[in-house]
């Protein structure tokens, strides 16, 4: 019989499934699958190994759980620590929570076409990080928005898409509407960490030029998430060329496993998920290069404070 020890050995001995993972579940799977595999364990004594803990798996049961395209019941992913002899009880949560969310479905799951399909995973992934770094270019970041200035950039770069009738207000209601959701994630006691480099441009350009209020509003709303919510820096015009000018992205970090961080470069209408390890690290470099050229957060502080005094 075929001996598999590595995930992606086991996704050539069987036939692929059609179904689309959830970023809950392909997070869970990805622990499972270097859980086991840093034990140089077999799928076959996975099995055997689950089975003598009172859970009967098949091999590709396991495989479907690893690649994501099967949901892990929570009390399946506690008896998959014990086999893979995770003992910190703060990891152990972890698989619990991402076996709950990979179920869960968010105010996002069904907006049809008002969002597309990867923005619906970015939703996930972000009520799942631990960790979320942001950079932004030209715009406030969604997390970090008030609602009036969420409106106005929805309108601007929602209003038509390419063959397509402009965007009615009932789907830009829609979508601010999520967005609203998604902020709630800041109300939580386990919200993420969260690290927001902006360039300076986002910063003054105002919602609408003929409303300084909402500019004033926003300001002072960066001022306030400042104090407790995010850590949040500014790369001054000055500063000159950088590599943050190709596009804003996020790094989003699942737990103090490096494997599985996402990065996600936002596009139009819809973005794209990184997760190659590398390609991760390359992006978290390139961060750490931003944040070395943004002003410190109490420079930061006293920039947006002397900013709101001229508006």
């Amino acid at each position: 019989m075929q001996t598999y020890r590595r995930s992606s050995d086991l996704g050539r001995g069987i036939v692929a499934y059609k179904s689309r993972p959830t970023i809950g579940s392909r997070i869970l799977g990805g622990k499972l699958a270097r859980a086991r595999e840093a034990l140089d364990m077999s799928v076959e004594d996975a099995v055997a190994g689950m089975r003598a803990l009172g859970v009967k798996l098949s091999g590709p049961t396991i495989y479907r759980h690893e690649s994501g395209h099967t949901a892990v019941k929570p009390e399946v992913a506690v008896v998959y620590a014990g086999l893979y002899r995770v003992g910190d009880p703060v990891e152990i949560e972890r698989w619990v929570k991402w076996a709950k969310k990979s179920k869960e479905k968010g105010p996002w799951a069904s907006s049809g076409r008002t969002i597309g399909p990867t923005f619906r995973d970015y939703a996930d992934a972000e009520s799942l990080a631990d960790e979320l770094r942001t950079w932004q270019p030209d715009a406030i970041p969604g997390l970090l928005q008030t609602k009036r200035y969420s409106e106005e950039i929805i309108r601007a770069s929602g209003t038509v898409r390419p063959g397509e009738e402009p965007s009615e207000n009932s789907e830009i209601q829609d979508r601010i509407a999520l967005r609203e959701a998604r902020k709630k994630i800041l109300e939580n006691d386990s919200r993420p960490r969260i690290w927001a480099v902006i360039g300076e441009s986002a910063v003054l350009t105002p919602p609408r030029k003929d409303d300084p209020e909402s500019h004033r509003e926003q300001i002072q709303h960066l001022l306030i998430l400042g104090e407790s919510r995010a850590t949040i820096q500014i790369v001054p015009m000055s500063s000159g060329l950088h590599g943050g000018l190709s596009g804003s992205f996020d790094i989003m970090a699942f737990g103090d496993d490096d494997d599985i961080d996402m990065v996600f470069r936002e596009g139009y209408r819809d973005g794209s998920f990184i997760e190659n390890a590398a390609q991760v690290r390359a992006y978290r470099a390139r961060y750490e290069r931003l944040q070395s050229l943004a002003l410190d957060i109490v420079d930061t502080r006293t920039y947006l404070e002397s900013l709101l005094t001229k508006l």
